[in-house]
């Protein structure tokens, strides 16, 4: 037992090592291309010009769209293309790559562009929170292991309807909201704040629960075990998350260049509030459903800022992924075999460092603990999504990019960590001393729905229509919405069983 026991603590410490390592990589893949960041048009000099490949000019070149991106049809002239050549449109604006697209993606075959010598090109131009932009626009031709360069064409585009088309929406959406957090957001939170002030928690150590436990958290009259998950659920603990989330909203913020305009400070802040919107509501709903033994709000609040940081912890390492399959044309692999074990596993890591906590204690708190942390994740990850919008997307696409990830999908994230946590907490109700290896077999389970869920890509790329039926019309309805529902009946099901017939929790009677 007491082996077990401190192989339980050096396995957190390990893990929770690795969630450190995994900022630390990210930090370096995030913020490195800017601190090396230059002229991305310099490349372009390198390639070779060819007289019979050329790029032809358009009219006009000025240009005032009142959606985004602008779409642009060109004609290229080129050597007869052979079934291997990549053609791709690059736009350029102040040295900056904005956005690369295919020429050839609209072909369904090869046999259908092979020996053309002139065909068209639709090159998608993207508003970037500027009022007034310049582009130069390219054509690479990749073509017998040399790079052909044609172009540019140089485009100014006054994006001033647009914007004002953004800013009519923001108006509408601005009530919205404030009627969301108003009416229901406030309330319940408020309602969640009474109810946890005046619920009777069981204590292992006197005021383990109260307003100075917050402030003061360590004390050396408990065990290095209770101080350590004081800290953990306590403000300084927060402080740390908080700062690691800093780090990732300064990147995100950079990304794409807040200070460019109101606009883009506008469509920062609102994206944030979307994304924070639905996954803080199923927060929420989950809680309030646990209403045998509502948890303390401090576990939740470290929970789901743990959750948020697991998205900074994972970045770097799937974008090291992403790139290194997307330069053999295999980025599906990464989405569909890598992001899925290492989510997984970072958002798991909250779990462990909580494993002994004797509030932990179930497989209904494994759940709603795991489902907190995948939606604190689901709240960055949505929001990292919705920065693309409206820049380079239409407003009705932010919108509706909001529908597919925050509603439509938007207890994904919180399902696959809640598998982790359940076995964690069914590990715990059968007193297993070292819980925190749990994540060893939830974390597959967890990654096993999560690709699921992101093999769309996968199978339309090798099957077709085919594929979009099987992944809408099989995987949807099995794993994701079938998953969801599944969970939702086994926490209704432990909330409802006899528990803790005594009063007191297992961890106390099996410590005495």
């Amino acid at each position: 037992m007491a082996l077990l026991n401190l192989v339980n603590r050096i396995f957190t410490a390990f893990i929770l090592l690795m969630a450190i390592s995994a900022i630390g990589i990210s930090l370096v893949t995030l913020f490195l291309p800017y601190l090396l960041e230059d002229d991305a048009t310099i490349e372009l000099e390198a390639m070779e010009r060819s007289t019979d490949f050329s790029l032809a000019e358009v009219s006009p070149t000025a240009i005032q769209p009142d959606d985004s991106p602008y779409v642009l049809n060109t004609s290229i002239s080129s050597p007869p293309l052979a079934e291997t050549d990549t053609l791709n449109a690059r736009v350029y604006s102040g040295g900056k790559l904005l956005l690369e697209s295919d020429c050839l993606t609209d072909f369904e075959s090869p046999e259908e562009y092979v020996g053309s010598s002139s065909l068209g090109c639709v090159i998608f131009v993207p508003y970037n929170y500027a009022h007034a932009q310049d582009y130069e626009v390219y054509v690479v031709l990749d073509s017998g292991g040399k790079e052909f360069l044609a172009g540019p064409i140089a485009l100014s585009a006054d994006w001033s309807l647009y914007e004002e088309n953004f800013w009519g929406f923001s108006s509408t959406l601005v009530i919205i909201l404030i009627g969301v957090f108003v009416l229901i957001l406030l309330p319940l939170t408020a309602l969640a704040a009474y109810l946890t002030a005046h619920t009777k928690h069981i204590s292992i150590f006197p005021d383990e629960y109260s307003l100075s436990s917050l402030a003061i958290p360590l004390s050396g009259t408990r065990t290095l075990l209770q101080n350590f998950n004081a800290f953990i659920l306590s403000p300084y603990f927060w402080f740390l998350e908080a700062a690691g989330i800093a780090i990732m909203l300064l990147y995100m913020s950079v990304a794409v260049e807040i200070w460019k305009s109101e606009t883009a400070f506008v469509a920062f802040i609102f994206s944030g509030l979307m994304a924070f919107t639905i996954p803080y509501l199923w927060c929420l709903i989950l809680w309030y459903a646990d209403f045998r033994e509502r948890e303390p709000l401090r576990i939740l609040v470290t929970l789901f800022l743990w959750g948020v940081l697991a998205g900074l912890m994972a970045i770097g390492l799937n974008s090291i992924a992403g790139a290194l399959f997307g330069l053999a044309g295999l980025g599906f692999i990464s989405t569909f075999m890598l992001a899925p074990p290492l989510e997984e596993f970072y958002k798991g890591c909250g779990l462990c460092l909580l494993s002994e906590h004797h509030e932990y204690d179930s497989i209904e708190d494994g759940i709603l603990f795991g489902f907190v942390i995948g939606m604190g994740f689901s709240f960055i990850e949505n929001w990292i999504y919705m920065l693309s919008n409206p820049m380079g997307t239409s407003i009705l696409g932010w919108l509706g990019l909001f529908m597919l990830r925050a509603v439509m999908f938007s207890a994904n994230h919180g399902f696959y960590t809640a598998l982790t946590g359940a076995v964690i907490g069914w590990l715990v109700e059968r007193c297993f001393p070292a819980p925190a290896l749990g994540l060893i077999i939830g974390v597959p389970i967890a990654a096993f729905f999560h690709a699921m869920h992101n093999s769309g890509e996968m199978l339309i790329s090798f099957l077709g229509i085919g594929g979009v039926l099987l992944y809408c019309c099989l995987l949807i309805p099995l794993f994701d919405y079938g998953g969801v529902v599944g969970l939702l009946v086994l926490f209704a099901y432990v909330i409802l069983r006899k528990k803790k017939a005594s009063g007191i929790p297992r961890r106390q009677k099996s410590r005495g």
